[in-house]
């Protein structure tokens, strides 16, 4: 008997298919099995879970790589360890520095007798002892010197000797070939790719460190969805007390159709690491979202529908799938808060939409 009122409802929907109405008797959808749920609206501000990895800034990574050919005597850190803003990192012995060193004395004193030089020729030629052209070859011979001395200076600066070391090897007080590495940056130690007794050179990458506050989110997010997010809408963290707003949405799609979207994030941070999974959860304005069973949900050439009721039976609804949850779902789409949806029996209508049933 059941198949005979599908057949019939297949017939009654056939010829009014062009204006989608799908008529039914209350007997017919009864029959089918049909079951209706009143369409439920979502605040205007919707938040909605999505899947995310976490990324570090790029500006916030610093790679401390060997300044001079030498070899590695002693490692003080090691990965995932944190450390403050010049915190030795690695002590490199290296005949280069005892080099640079032997240069800035060279160059000090150089400078230091090009200088008692313009201090004589500046009294004689205030005598009329010399000539003027003299005391500017001494002047000119003074200022070279004293460039050469303040590159000596900046070459052992560049190389990690503080500036009161560098003063005492310029004085001859202080000698060492032992240069000391420390970190660029307050943070954590992402990698540790030396060990004792290594040669390096300066090609050689020995640490890699990373401030991890704020960090960035690499949210996927499906292609409606995305739609309706904006850059500085509100993004917090699931199961953490980690918030932040949008920075950026990717203007295309991925294979599984969806956006990727940048997050920066503040708050509660500690442990989390770059490429961990996590999830996201965004605060978009949406003009009007409603919540409904994905039972409630069909397909017609890879787009997505819903079935309102009518005073005849139903009518087919374009929507578009914002988030799905579990069971349920958000959509978007021209639904009113009176509307009655089917949630069960739903194939059976589609069924009659696309007049594909059959006795």
């Amino acid at each position: 008997m059941q198949r005979i009122i599908f057949a019939v409802a297949l017939c009654a929907a056939t010829t009014a298919h062009a204006v989608d109405q799908l008529t039914f008797t209350a007997r017919q959808l009864q029959s089918l099995g049909v079951i209706t749920t009143p369409i439920a609206s979502t605040q205007s501000q919707t938040s909605l879970n999505y899947p995310a990895t976490v990324d570090i800034p790029a500006n916030q990574v610093r790679i401390v790589a060997a300044p001079m050919t030498g070899m590695v005597s002693r490692v003080w850190v090691t990965a995932n360890t944190s450390v403050k803003v010049g915190q030795p990192l690695a002590t490199l012995l290296s005949p280069e520095l005892a080099q640079a060193q032997g240069g800035l004395v060279q160059a000090a004193a150089q400078a230091q007798l090009a200088q008692m030089q313009l201090q004589r020729d500046d009294q004689l030629l205030a005598d009329g002892i010399i000539a003027a052209s003299r005391q500017q070859t001494t002047r000119a011979n003074y200022l070279s010197a004293q460039a050469m001395l303040t590159q000596h200076r900046q070459s052992l600066r560049m190389l990690g000797v503080p500036a009161i070391t560098v003063a005492q090897m310029e004085h001859g007080i202080a000698h060492s070939a032992e240069l000391q590495l420390s970190a660029p940056i307050s943070g954590v130690v992402l990698e540790a790719s030396v060990t004792a007794g290594q040669r390096v050179d300066p090609t050689t990458a020995l640490f890699k460190i990373a401030q991890m506050r704020p960090l960035w989110l690499v949210i996927q997010v499906p292609g409606p969805a995305a739609a309706h997010i904006k850059v500085n809408d509100s993004v917090s963290l699931v199961g953490r007390a980690a918030t932040g707003r949008v920075l950026s949405i990717a203007q295309n799609t991925q294979a599984s159709q969806t956006v990727a979207v940048r997050a920066e994030i503040n708050g509660d941070l500690d442990g989390l690491f770059s490429g961990q999974a996590v999830e996201a959860k965004i605060r978009s304005a949406v003009n009007m979202a409603w919540q409904a069973p994905v039972s409630a949900i069909v397909y017609q050439q890879n787009n997505p529908y819903i079935f309102v009721r009518d005073a005849h039976g139903f009518h087919p609804v374009a929507v578009q799938v914002l988030a799905q949850t579990g069971a349920m779902a958000i959509i978007a789409g021209k639904l009113s808060p009176a509307d009655m949806i089917a949630t069960q029996g739903v194939a059976q209508i589609k069924a009659v939409w696309s007049g594909a049933g059959g006795v």
